[in-house]
C-alpha cells in the first residue's frame, strides 16, 4: 500500500511539473549559442594576437636589415598610441561593482541612465569613471582585460555593459597605467571622483582603488589598419609602409601623423604615452 501510494505521489508531482514552453527552448538555445560563439572569439583573438607579434617582428626584421632603426623607433611610439601592442608598468586598479542588494531589490526603481535598476552600476558610470582617468594622466587603460583604444566605446544592451561588443561581467576591474598616486590625488577631487562617491552614497555601488608598481594591459586585437602611405626611402630603395594598426599619415607632406590619444567618449581629452616608464611588452598579450 505505502508503495502505490509513493507512486502516486510521484505521478502526480511528474504531472504539475511545468513544461518547458517554446519561449524557454528558444532562450536556452540562444545563450548556448552566444556561450559557443564567445568562446569562439576568445580562441580567435588569442590566435590573432600571436600572429600579430609574427608580423610584427617580421616588420621589425625587415626595417632592421633595410637600415631604417629610426622608421623602426617611430613605429613602436605609433604602436604605443593606437593601443596595438600590450604595456607593462606603474598604475592602478579601480574595482566597481553592483550594490550588494541589487539582485534582491529589483522592485527598487530605475536610475536615470538608460533605464538601469538603483544599485547596479551603468554604461553612463563607466564611461565617466574612464574619462576622468584619463584626466588623472592614465596613458592606457583596460576594462575587465579589454583595451580601450581611440576608437573603444562603452555602450548598453538591457542591462549589459559592452566594451567594442564584447559583454563585461561584474566586477568591472578597470587596470590604469600611470603614476599611481598622481593619478589617484588627481581623480579623487575631480568630477568622476566625486560621482563615483555619490554612486557609494546614494546606491551603495561598491567601489575600491589600489595601486601597484607593476601592472599590465593587453593590446586591443581588434586594432586595424585604415590607411596608410608609403613613405620615400633612401634613393634607389623601395618605399617603407609608414604606419599600422590605426594610425595615419598627413596628406600633405606624407609625415606620419600622431595617433589620437585613446580615451572612452569624446568628453575629455586623453594623454599621450610619456612619464610613468610604461614599456611595451609584445609578449604579454593575455586578454
Amino acid at each position: 500500500m505505502m508503495l502505490l501510494t509513493g507512486l502516486l505521489f510521484a505521478i502526480g508531482a511528474q504531472a504539475l511539473r511545468p513544461k518547458p514552453t517554446a519561449a524557454a527552448t528558444v532562450r536556452d538555445e540562444l545563450v548556448s549559442r552566444i556561450e559557443t560563439l564567445q568562446n569562439r572569439s576568445t580562441a580567435q583573438e588569442a590566435t590573432l594576437a600571436a600572429v600579430s607579434k609574427q608580423v610584427r617582428d617580421l616588420e621589425d626584421l625587415s626595417l632592421q636589415q633595410s637600415g631604417s632603426d629610426d622608421l623602426t623607433s617611430q613605429i613602436k611610439q605609433l604602436e604605443v598610441g593606437a593601443a596595438a601592442v600590450p604595456l607593462r608598468g606603474p598604475g592602478l586598479t579601480l574595482t566597481i561593482d553592483d550594490a550588494a542588494t541589487a539582485d534582491a531589490d529589483a522592485d527598487a526603481g530605475n536610475r536615470p541612465s538608460g533605464g538601469f535598476q538603483q544599485g547596479r552600476v551603468t554604461s553612463g558610470d563607466l564611461q565617466i569613471v574612464v574619462n576622468g582617468l584619463w584626466g588623472a594622466g592614465a596613458e592606457a587603460i583596460a576594462i575587465n582585460g579589454h583595451r580601450l583604444s581611440s576608437t573603444a566605446a562603452i555602450r548598453f544592451a538591457g542591462q549589459a555593459i559592452i566594451v567594442d561588443c564584447r559583454p563585461l561581467s561584474r566586477p568591472y576591474v578597470i587596470t590604469a597605467l600611470g603614476d599611481p598616486r598622481g593619478m589617484q590625488q588627481i581623480f579623487e577631487p575631480s568630477f568622476a571622483g566625486v560621482y563615483l562617491d555619490q554612486l557609494r552614497q546614494e546606491y551603495q555601488i561598491r567601489a575600491s582603488i589600489a595601486t601597484s608598481d607593476d601592472l599590465t594591459v593587453p593590446g586591443d586585437t581588434s586594432a586595424r589598419l585604415d590607411h596608410a602611405k608609403p613613405l620615400s626611402g633612401p634613393a634607389g630603395s623601395a618605399p617603407f609602409p609608414s604606419t599600422r594598426a590605426g594610425s595615419g599619415s598627413d596628406g600633405a607632406t606624407g609625415a606620419p601623423r600622431p595617433p589620437s590619444a585613446p580615451r572612452a567618449l569624446g568628453t575629455s581629452s586623453a594623454p599621450s604615452p610619456s612619464s610613468s616608464g610604461s614599456t611595451p611588452e609584445p609578449q604579454e598579450t593575455t586578454r
